[in-house]
């Protein structure tokens, strides 16, 4: 059996350490804010003085609580000392490396300089619908160099948590895409069913096969999991019948990959503004209605056992890990509860003034217009020494 932190999966950050995951977490909490729904307030981002920086040793949520985000500042010498002292970065990916224009500009060459400067560099996205190889794949085309070994998806994690649990060769009911039932099968060793093969059932079809507990197929007592993902073909068939392994086998895991309320995707061609649909969150949180049950983990950020994984697998020190992101109720929130060092980016949808206006759980150290700044700050070093 895998444990959670498996070793098949050694990050350029630094090698794995034996840790273990507690079992069960609190599902995160459903007042998750979207993107823009942060409300604007005038910008309370601070300059730095001159040679000097206010971040302790350790960073820790609580000590930089009250402190409003720098701006950071490539000429900073200060901030220069900072980003020495960080020996890998978490990107987050959408609103980060790219956006649905293309590559964010300077991101390709900000990361080549973090690798060439010996800094780790590692890839989180709460997409549990794409696997590590089609993302490697959409940064190719962009011009990103990336080796899926660098690359986390929210699937990923849920795949290393079954693993851990010992479910290998049992069947997982799957409210998802084929990305996410590949990679349970892939990391877990488990037989996936529902997902794809379920799409266009409705409630007349759970009807028809008795609508009980007694008459699922596979029986309740043969599925270990209910795994829920973000699915394009959801249906009143699909919850009721994870609902329905859930409340028929009280050991059935119940497995929420992320959870995120809603995502956007491109406008048609022509069109001004990108278009919200319901995520991952929604539907595990109809499905723990419907069954009366809560998540026994949430894979993706911001969850607390998120950064307990990322830091034990891959031998992470949250005084040395910055986070960066785009989004503060998923990004910074989960790096602040990691106790990592945080980055805002301007480029993606929530801008400056609302980040800097967040609550303390969501308020980032720094704030750039785009990773492009560490470049230029990792030059200003270099031409300085």
């Amino acid at each position: 059996t895998r444990h959670w932190h498996s070793p098949r999966r050694q990050s350029s950050c630094s090698q794995e350490t034996n840790k273990k995951l507690p079992r069960t977490e609190q599902p995160a909490r459903s007042t998750n804010k979207l993107r823009a729904c942060v409300s604007a307030a005038p910008s309370a981002c601070s300059s730095t003085p001159a040679g000097a920086l206010d971040l302790p040793p350790r960073h820790t949520m609580s000590s930089a609580a009250s402190r409003a985000p720098q701006r950071f500042d490539a000429a900073s010498a200060a901030h220069r000392q900072w980003l020495s002292r960080i020996k890998c970065f978490l990107f987050d990916i959408d609103g980060v490396i790219h956006t649905t224009a293309g590559a964010v500009p300077g991101a390709a060459s900000a990361l080549s300089a973090l690798r060439q400067a010996g800094v780790g560099v590692r890839f989180l996205t709460n997409n549990a619908g794409k696997s590590p190889a089609m993302v490697a794949a959409e940064f190719e085309k962009l011009g990103i160099d990336a080796s899926t070994s660098e690359i986390t998806t929210s699937a990923c994690v849920a795949g290393d948590y079954l693993s851990s649990k010992g479910v290998e060769g049992s069947y997982v009911y799957v409210i998802g895409e084929p990305a996410l039932m590949s990679m349970l099968s892939e990391r877990a060793g488990v037989r996936p069913i529902g997902g794809p093969d379920d799409a266009g059932k409705s409630k007349r079809t759970l009807q028809s096969e008795g609508h009980s507990i007694a008459t699922l197929d596979p029986p309740a007592g043969d599925v270990s999991a209910v795994v829920v993902g973000a699915d394009g073909d959801i249906s009143y068939y699909k919850v009721a019948k994870a609902a329905a392994y859930l409340l028929g086998n009280p050991r059935c895991l119940f497995v929420s990959t992320n959870p995120d309320p809603a995502y956007s995707f491109a406008p048609r061609a022509g069109g001004t503004a990108a278009t919200l649909a319901p995520a991952g969150g929604v539907w595990a949180r109809c499905v723990a209605m419907t069954s009366g049950r809560e998540p026994d983990i949430v894979c993706g950020k911001p969850s607390r056992s998120l950064g307990k994984h990322m830091l034990s697998a891959y031998g992470l020190d949250p005084a040395t890990t910055c986070m960066v992101g785009d989004r503060v109720d998923t990004d910074i929130e989960f790096g602040r509860a990691a106790g990592m060092h945080t980055l805002f980016v301007e480029s993606g949808t929530t801008t400056a003034e609302a980040a800097a206006a967040a609550g303390p759980e969501q308020r980032p150290d720094f704030i750039a217009e785009s990773i492009a700044v560490l470049e230029a700050a990792l030059v200003g070093e270099a031409a300085s020494d």
